[in-house]
């Protein structure tokens, strides 16, 4: 094994220009050592910089989420009608509430589709805790919170993961492990939703995924690198990806006027807001139900939302 890590590290840590690429066997195997402990923290860090240096490509993130798949950990829940799985694993600083958690809660609750939320603690800011104070927010609307979806962390789902944390923290960067924890979720053919703040994952992601065997990925290009609306002047940037191919949306603001809803200086006031079923935190829960919607129900942007509308829930009303 030491031999092997040595190989690949030599692989990928020739620099920008003279780095090869991992197969996807090698990038599995690689993966794998990482996860069953066979590195030594020198070697870890020279690895997962390597690469970063170099940039994965999608064969290696096929290779390593089948490392990953062959450690899962078997979970039980109720998938429901029409599931669909949402990624939220996302590390940053500047993160305040995740609209995309509501809109999960808002879609099981109105029985349009049933989301299963996957989602991970971050490693380089711990102190950032933007889903558990969402899920507080979730809890005060009684309407809201009968729709709160099944969560599972990376950690549980992925053996060995959570063995990786304290390298990932004294590293202090952003590794390949941030885009592997997007690939990962307790449905494998289930449609799936992932954030991405990288635009060169914004293919790369759902091919990855579709390759894994889910029936249709998306990628959105949302608020630092989650999957929300940006809602603010520029677009949101979608990549839909199936068996017919890939389709690319971009989503507008155009008549929402609060973005600044999504930002840290407004998020004290969301237990407020969630009370006010026509104000602008319903309406971003709405828009982005609509969608993850979308892609769990194979349907355009607009279609989701006159769906919504027709349901009279396009505030939060049953």
């Amino acid at each position: 094994m030491d031999q092997n890590i040595r190989t690949w590290i030599k692989h990928v840590g020739r620099g920008k220009t003279l780095a090869r690429d991992l197969d996807a066997t090698q990038a599995e195997q690689a993966i794998g050592a990482l996860l069953d402990g066979c590195f030594t923290p020198a070697q870890a860090g020279a690895f997962l910089q390597a690469l970063r240096i170099k940039e994965t490509t999608v064969d290696e993130l096929v290779g390593a989420a089948r490392a990953l798949r062959q450690r899962s950990t078997p979970v039980t829940f109720e998938a429901g009608a029409r599931p669909v799985v949402v990624n939220l694993a996302f590390d940053t600083p500047r993160k305040a509430g995740v609209v995309s958690l509501l809109a999960c809660a808002y879609l099981r609750r109105s029985d349009l589709c049933h989301p299963v939320v996957v989602w991970e603690p971050g490693c380089l800011f711990p102190q950032t805790r933007s889903v558990e104070q969402t899920k507080d927010v979730l809890r005060l609307d009684p309407w809201l919170a009968q729709g709160e979806c099944p969560m599972f962390t990376v950690s549980q789902l992925v053996s060995g993961w959570s063995g990786l944390s304290r390298l990932r923290a004294e590293l202090g960067f952003r590794t390949i492990l941030n885009t592997l924890e997007k690939v990962v979720r307790p449905l494998l053919d289930a449609p799936v939703l992932v954030g991405i703040s990288h635009g060169t994952f914004a293919h790369r992601l759902p091919q990855v995924l579709l390759e894994r065997g889910s029936v249709r990925a998306a990628s959105v290009q949302g608020h630092h690198g989650t999957l929300d609306l940006g809602l603010g002047s520029e677009p949101t940037s979608v990549v839909v990806l199936d068996k017919d191919g890939a389709r690319e949306a971009s989503i507008s603001s155009d008549g929402f006027e609060e973005p600044a809803i999504l930002l840290k200086s407004d998020f004290d006031r969301w237990p407020e807001r969630i009370r006010d079923r026509r104000g602008p935190l319903w309406k971003a829960i709405a828009r982005q139900a609509a969608l993850i919607h979308s892609v769990a129900c194979d349907t355009s942007f607009q279609e989701s939302l006159q769906i919504l509308s027709s349901k009279g829930i396009q505030h939060g009303h049953a």
